[in-house]
């Protein structure tokens, strides 16, 4: 039997597995869309093509959330990570439209282990630490797109885009992918034990069966208006990822390797606010705050790209949409999963994530739309103008909890009161019994 694992070690182990994983999905980031240009075809197709992989996704993600609370998170990531090693590898020697399509489903297929890595953190940390460890394994996605894109433009070759070299990026992550599996198979332990019900032999019941599991979350309001802040504003955060390697290329010349340059710098961003600052930043100024601020720094991300003249330029525009990311997403997480009980957290995290890839399709598949048909800054006009809708909705979500937490200080204020009492009415009864002995 393999001795316990704390959750301090579990957290380190899983954040590098992340991170492994993470590095080789980034090494594809800024150069899919150029893959497919290579057989041929417009921007509205490339990014229909892209947005494939998030439509899957979307479909397949409450599943798997739904599976990891039924036999737990380490199978699902196992399984996930097999999936990814056959899509890269599949994707290295595509020839054909076909078979570049193929890998895409794949790969969305098997993409559940975003949502049973953070249900697996919320399972070994308490609320309190909760934020922090998030933004850990947060850190952990950044830091891959951090070295993943340069990676992938150096192993790209850094002439022109033309005469890149696409296999060797593929067969890279396919690698990374495969020392990712290794790595779970052999540290990371199973986090959680799903409850048995009516004795041995009895089926698991971990909560809710999937579709009413999704529907409880719906029901309950605030929840609700965290998921549909989520489907705006990552709808229009995909537009400008998907649309920006080919942006890059057409307005400025850049090739893939300046490319990956900026996808790196925007992790490092990422990395370091959610590594060394989501614990500090959540104690100071608390989460929805943190919320309303990484929104603005996305509008101000999309107003950059318009206003951009060269490079640096770019790579302010590109923090800004940086400081956005690591705000807004680590801070909904961790508002989402205080709301989820032990038995419904994969489900809760599988519907974020779900409704995330949802964003992710619809703004991938307007993007080439927007771009080829508009003008090719109108993906980021419509992405600022946006962020007004949504900031409705935030300033709804801090009403609600602002009476929550009311509510709740009410009640421990007539909690407190009532034991008191009843401390009060026991005092006397206790010294008549004690007068009568």
């Amino acid at each position: 039997m393999k001795p316990a694992v704390t959750p301090r070690k579990a957290v380190t182990i899983l954040f590098l597995v992340v991170f492994i994983d993470l590095l080789g999905f980034g090494i594809m980031i800024p150069l899919v869309p150029f893959y497919v240009e290579r057989m041929g075809v417009g921007p509205e197709l490339i990014t229909a093509i892209l947005a494939l992989y998030s439509l899957v996704q979307f479909v397949v993600t409450p599943f798997w959330g739904h599976v990891s609370d039924r036999i737990g998170r380490r199978p699902v990531l196992l399984l996930c990570m097999a999936g990814h090693i056959g899509a890269y590898v599949m994707l290295a020697f595509a020839d054909t439209l076909a078979m570049l399509i193929l890998s895409r489903v794949l790969g969305g297929l098997t993409a559940g282990n975003l949502a049973a890595s953070y249900a697996y953190i919320t399972d070994i940390t308490p609320p309190q630490d909760r934020a922090r460890h998030l933004g850990k394994i947060s850190a952990a996605f950044g830091l891959g797109f951090v070295m993943g894109p340069a990676l992938g433009g150096l192993l790209a070759g850094t002439g022109e885009i033309a005469d890149a070299n696409f296999m060797r990026p593929a067969l890279a992550a396919a690698g990374l992918s495969a020392v990712a599996l290794i790595g779970i198979l052999l540290f990371l332990p199973e986090s959680h034990h799903p409850v048995r019900s009516g004795g041995a032999g009895a089926p698991n019941v971990s909560g809710p069966g999937l579709r009413e599991g999704v529907g409880l979350i719906l029901r309950r309001r605030t929840i609700a208006l965290m998921i549909m802040l989520c489907l705006i504003v990552i709808t229009f955060a995909a537009v400008r990822e998907s649309i920006f390697s080919l942006w890059a290329n057409h307005q400025f010349g850049y090739n893939a390797a300046t490319i990956g340059l900026f996808f790196s710098f925007n992790g490092i961003i990422i990395t370091l606010i959610q590594f060394f600052g989501m614990g500090p930043l959540t104690t100071r100024f608390g989460e929805h705050a943190l919320l309303m601020t990484g929104m603005l720094m996305y509008t101000l991300s999309w107003i950059g790209l318009i206003l951009a003249q060269g490079m640096v330029g770019l790579f302010i525009a590109m923090a800004a949409s940086g400081v956005g990311t690591a705000l807004f997403a680590t801070s909904l997480q961790s508002l989402l999963s205080r709301r989820a009980g032990p038995q419904e957290r994969g489900a809760v995290m599988g519907v974020y994530q779900s409704t995330s890839s949802l964003g992710r399709f619809c703004g991938q598949t307007m993007s080439g739309t927007l771009y080829g048909q508009v003008g090719p800054n109108a993906p980021f006009a419509i992405g600022a103008l946006a962020m007004i809708p949504a900031f409705v909705i935030a300033l709804m979500i801090g009403r609600r909890l602002r009476d929550e937490r009311r509510r709740t200080e009410q009640n421990s204020v007539t909690d407190a009161a009532s034991s008191c009492d009843a401390n009060t009415h026991a005092a006397p009864m206790a010294g008549q019994r004690s007068g009568r002995h």
